[in-house]
């Protein structure tokens, strides 16, 4: 099948498109050092997991309805550094800094063959998306790696209140397009049940992009280690939806 019929691609941002430089507890460790405090990384990484598991449950899709999205990461930061900074610091400080990092070009990199795969799907004549469970930043940080200009829209869990993998953050997306149905629409992303599974439940193709997976998928020609494998099998019209 190829890519023949589809007209509208949407990507997931956060290991699809988008790469941290280091992984987040290590730049976390990183701003408290520059802040005057030494914090083992691997003990910010397990609270950061588990702060975040469990804010996820309190507070959904970064407070949307509950509390702002800017404390919800500075409940995040203060989390992820208990008992590990005196009680002195100003972790609100650390926080906001660690906010604005989360911006820019510090903490994220484009992925390797990104470019590449959008000028692709462009030469097809194919609109392309982007869907993210993400906060209001988006946008801000696609801009800060120039890759703002490249889609037709950016569409996040926060902006719409819908979180993958509900099909109704899919559908929102297909209906920016009144012309579309969902058998002409291909997610691609990171995550088998968040962007595989629930593209698949709104009637999309789905593909999943991932160096390694702990889970397999119902599909294995659906499975690629990275974009720049998914490029080749682009360019070799060896896709199977």
């Amino acid at each position: 099948m190829s890519l023949r019929g589809i007209k509208l691609v949407t990507l997931d941002a956060t290991n699809t498109i988008l790469k941290f430089r280091l992984p987040p507890w290590q730049h976390y460790s990183a701003v408290a050092q520059d802040f005057g405090f030494s914090v083992d990384a691997q003990q910010v990484k397990k609270q950061m997991l588990s702060g975040f598991k469990s804010m996820s449950k309190d507070h959904p899709n970064f407070g949307k309805n509950t509390i702002a999205w800017e404390e919800w990461w500075r409940k995040l930061v203060k989390a992820s550094f208990t008992g590990l900074l005196p009680s002195s610091a100003d972790v609100n400080s650390i926080a906001d800094r660690l906010i604005e990092d989360f911006k820019t070009t510090k903490c994220w990199k484009r992925a390797d063959g990104g470019e590449k795969l959008l000028n692709l799907l462009r030469n097809k004549g194919i609109s392309v998306g982007v869907i993210s469970n993400y906060d209001p930043r988006l946008r801000e940080v696609l801009q800060n790696i120039l890759f703002g200009n490249h889609f037709d829209f950016i569409v996040t869990s926060y902006d719409v209140g819908f979180s993958k993998p509900d099909k109704k953050i899919f559908c929102y997306a297909m209906q920016l397009d009144k012309s579309l149905s969902p058998g002409q629409c291909l997610h691609i992303g990171d995550d088998l049940k968040k962007d595989y599974e629930g593209a698949q439940a709104a009637g999309w193709h789905a593909l999943l992009v991932a160096a390694e997976s702990a889970e397999t998928p119902p599909a294995e020609k659906h499975v690629f280690k990275d974009l720049n494998a998914l490029n080749l099998a682009i360019q070799r019209d060896e896709l199977v939806l």
